[in-house]
């Protein structure tokens, strides 16, 4: 097939999950078939992505957004009912004559990625269009709510509402739409359209390295600028960290990843035990050189690709149980699954104890992961979709 890829980040291993996703998806699918990447990234784009994905694309279009235009939709959407973040980019920027692309490319489908692009669907017709939501934004936005305590809450909630709203009428335009989780799938109204295609992991790229770490320390990777990942790491910082010290004395807490926001820098000047790293050039030493990997997410919504690389690199995980059912992984056997603060302090601390115990969860873990979350995998799932949508037509 002849596909035409719209994406509102560059594709590529970067800050975020997204970004990550539409880059396997291309690579793997790209072998057998043609894909053009429409791009509406508004940063200056990554040297070192731009070259790894030219190899897997027939045409690589950037269409970046121009920031008065953005802006001038989100204020409008404000006393208006469609959710931010889509009317922030809303449109085709004037540099991309669309339908002239798609009449002179002859694509067969159109794979759009995130809801905040659902307004391209339209735009399409009558292109039949695979909508990756990726997750329930809407649901995301909720937890969010719940969660902060910022004024950005009340922002948040309303957000949501409009989100849950606007990715039922995505779903009902598209030929098909895709969602990584039963629970976002379900958050979303589980239309008969709208299909799971899950996250992955390069195993490759994950070396598995049996737990024979001696140091307690325990890393949290993410994008420490999204607020579930804040969240967490506060959360965890000064709820669980101070009862596994307690028991453990020398135990550790690493932060690492891209964009860490203030809060977090002030948590490692404030807490004992806490190491803000920030950004790495990759993640996997300092999973390798970790006893435990913490992901206490309570915020967020989809898979933890934390939770998943992780699990590859044969780091045992203590999560809390929305993000281990994500990727049916079970307490006990792939991970310890805690939710209070109590209990996942006990977690950490029985992991750190008992090495036969990390033996077995990273083995379990790794086996889990290539049986059932690697990109190639995802790939073939959207493929079918890919395939389902057409055939549809």
């Amino acid at each position: 097939m002849r596909v035409l890829f719209a994406t509102n980040r560059l594709p590529g291993a970067l800050t975020r999950g997204d970004q990550l996703r539409a880059f396997e998806h291309i690579r793997h699918l790209s072998r057998r078939h043609a894909i053009t990447l429409l791009c509406f990234d508004r940063a200056a784009p990554d040297a070192t992505a731009l070259a790894a994905l030219r190899p897997h694309c027939e045409g690589v279009l950037l269409a970046p957004r121009g920031l008065p235009g953005m802006l001038a939709r989100g204020a409008a959407a404000l006393f208006g009912g469609r959710p931010l973040q889509v009317a922030l980019h809303d449109g085709v920027p004037r540099t991309v004559d669309l339908p002239r692309l798609c009449a002179t490319s002859r694509f067969d489908l159109a794979h759009v990625q995130l809801a905040r692009l659902g307004g391209l669907v339209r735009r399409l017709a009558p292109l039949p269009c695979v909508v990756d939501l990726v997750d329930a934004l809407s649901l995301n936005m909720l937890r969010r709510a719940t969660y902060d305590r910022s004024p950005l809450r009340h922002a948040a909630r309303l957000e949501a509402a409009r989100l849950a709203r606007f990715e039922r009428v995505v779903c009902a335009q598209a030929r098909a739409a895709t969602v990584c989780s039963v629970a976002d799938r379900a958050a979303i109204g589980a239309p008969a359209n709208l299909h799971l295609v899950g996250n992955g992991v390069d195993p490759q790229a994950f070396a598995f390295r049996a737990p024979e770490r001696r140091a307690a320390r325990i890393v949290f990777v993410g994008n420490l600028g999204y607020f579930p990942n804040v969240d967490a790491a506060v959360w965890f910082a000064t709820q669980v960290l101070p009862a596994v010290r307690a028991r453990v004395p020398e135990a550790t807490l690493q932060l690492v990843g891209a964009r860490p926001a203030a809060a977090l820098a002030r948590l490692a000047r404030e807490c004992a035990g806490v190491e803000l790293v920030g950004a790495v050039p990759d993640v996997l030493p300092h999973l390798h050189s970790a006893a435990v990997a913490a992901v206490p997410l309570r915020a967020g919504s989809g898979q933890q690709l934390k939770l998943l690389e992780a699990m590859a690199a044969g780091t045992p995980v203590v999560a809390t149980s929305p993000s281990a059912a994500a990727i049916d992984a079970r307490d006990g056997v792939h991970l310890r699954a805690a939710d209070d603060a109590a209990a996942m302090a006990d977690a950490v601390v029985q992991l750190l104890g008992d090495a036969d115990l990390r033996m077995r969860l990273a083995g379990a873990a790794r086996a889990h992961v290539e049986a059932c979350w690697t990109w190639a995998r995802s790939a073939d799932a959207l493929e079918r979709v890919w395939h389902h949508a057409v055939d549809a037509r």
